[in-house]
């Protein structure tokens, strides 16, 4: 019964969202006076209120967390859709770009965005509201038995008392075997041990039942599950499994079977999807700005040295995958063979090669460096999918053979062409701070932190810092 309100509930607040996103452009037009437009034409502001309704309940329907209240902190309640309405804003306005539309006041398009924002979290707020008063007089809770009193047990009991707009009301412990005494934890008693679980789930009402346990007792539990799908209980099981440091758990199915997957990185989630589609985008239209620069780049480096204006090196990519990078030649055509006779004058720690004054590095070569013109070509790779705009440096194959262990987990993204280490000094950082700024992006990645870090890049560019 709670689940299927549940259910009405997301259904009815998703049908709720669109009608706020209409409003929003509605009264964002009133406020403002004014109306969107065609360039070749006229137009009345439903085009747009349609083309928004879509975009944000597209974006929010590929974000059920907007959609999730129980088991939630405010904060997080409230930054689920201001990260989906900023995506959505983003697609919007590219939409806008794409077929030739445009607004004759921009303050409308932020009075919108703003408004559809505010009245979407402003939903979100009185739910919330509403549920946690509903759920701290006793009502719209679900009644919890924990299976196991160890510290799993007692640590997850603590959470759902703390919480109490979880909406979880706990009905007792079961312990593996009888105790002789009688057992409480922080006046929740313990009511039997697992044996008795099939009479209390007859007797009682139990809307599901949490395995709470260390992984030693996992092949204890399996006839308890059984029991539990039979009565139609649902089921969680909460172990300690194997305790990672960084990687993201998640429990996957494949070909039927349960599968618990530890990943280091953040996963193809919408917002990757959308970095990638993004990539895609942003780099054909960037070869297309950037192709007189690209062009002048190449007719200078092909007077200046003899050799091919562009340089193709392997690099390695996502998971080491090796792809071919492409950069305006910088060097002179040998700089490959006489890297071995320089290798003494590294100047960096760890696998990394760097020297000021390189004897390889040309006239043009030097400005194109200090410029950053000479990665321009790498939009062609972005294009292909082999990097990003934002992301780990690729690093040389025989730099990744020297690597640590912990340094390798840079392959566990799509390299790219900024980074926190071109913001940071770029050459001027020691080669163990340039891998542990890779790691810090990787650990940290949203949408929101490529927008800095490129934002930044600019800056850095224009200053030369760093350059070599």
């Amino acid at each position: 019964m709670l689940r299927e309100n549940l259910r009405i509930l997301r259904r009815l607040v998703f049908v709720a969202d669109l009608c706020l996103v209409a409003l929003g452009y509605e009264l964002a037009a009133i406020l403002e006076n004014t109306r969107f437009g065609i360039l070749n034409g006229n137009s009345g502001p439903e085009d747009l209120i349609v083309l928004a309704v879509i975009i944000w309940g597209l974006v929010f329907w590929y974000q059920p967390k907007c959609y999730i209240f129980r088991l939630r902190k405010l904060s997080q309640i409230i930054i689920s859709p201001i990260r989906a309405s900023a995506i959505a804003s983003g697609i919007f306005l590219a939409s806008l770009f794409a077929v030739g539309y445009f607004y004759e006041d921009r303050i409308q398009l932020l009075l919108f965005t703003s408004l559809a924002t505010s009245f979407l979290i402003g939903l979100r707020l009185i739910i919330a509201l509403l549920l946690y008063y509903y759920r701290a007089r006793g009502y719209n809770y679900q009644t919890v038995l924990i299976i196991g009193t160890g510290d799993v047990a007692r640590g997850f009991a603590d959470k759902i008392l703390i919480n109490i707009q979880y909406g979880l009301k706990i009905l007792g412990f079961l312990d593996w075997e009888r105790r002789p005494d009688l057992w409480r934890y922080r006046d929740i008693p313990c009511i039997g041990y697992l044996n008795d679980l099939p009479d209390i789930l007859r007797k009682k009402q139990v809307d599901f039942v949490v395995f709470a346990v260390s992984k030693k007792y996992l092949d204890k539990i399996e006839e308890s599950l059984q029991i539990c799908e039979q009565m139609g209980v649902r089921v969680s099981v909460l172990a300690d499994f194997f305790p990672m440091k960084i990687s993201r758990h998640k429990i996957e199915s494949f070909f039927g079977s349960p599968m618990l997957c530890y990943d280091p990185t953040p996963g193809l989630n919408f917002p990757m999807i959308l970095k990638n589609l993004l990539d895609r985008f942003l780099a054909a239209l960037g070869i297309i700005l950037a192709s007189p620069v690209m062009l002048v780049a190449a007719l200078a480096v092909k007077l200046n040295s003899p050799g091919p204006a562009i340089f193709k090196q392997p690099r390695c990519g996502l998971n080491g995958r090796k792809f071919k990078l492409y950069k305006f030649r910088t060097m002179i055509q040998n700089a490959e063979d006489l890297k071995k006779d320089l290798l003494k004058f590294n100047e960096v720690d760890g696998a990394a090669f760097k020297m000021k004054n390189d004897p390889r590095i040309t006239r043009v070569g030097k400005f194109l460096r200090k410029t950053s013109i000479d990665e321009l070509p790498q939009l062609i790779n972005i294009l292909r999918g082999d990097m990003s705009f934002v992301g780990p440096r690729p690093p040389l194959a025989d730099e990744v053979m020297r690597f640590d262990l912990w340094q390798r987990r840079k392959l566990s993204m799509k390299p790219g062409l900024t980074c926190l280490w071109q913001i940071s000094g770029r050459s001027d950082v020691s080669f163990d701070q340039w891998m542990k700024l890779d790691l810090e992006y990787i650990d940290n990645w949203s949408l929101w932190h490529d927008a800095q870090i490129l934002a930044r890049t600019v800056p850095a560019v224009l200053k030369g810092t760093g350059a070599r």
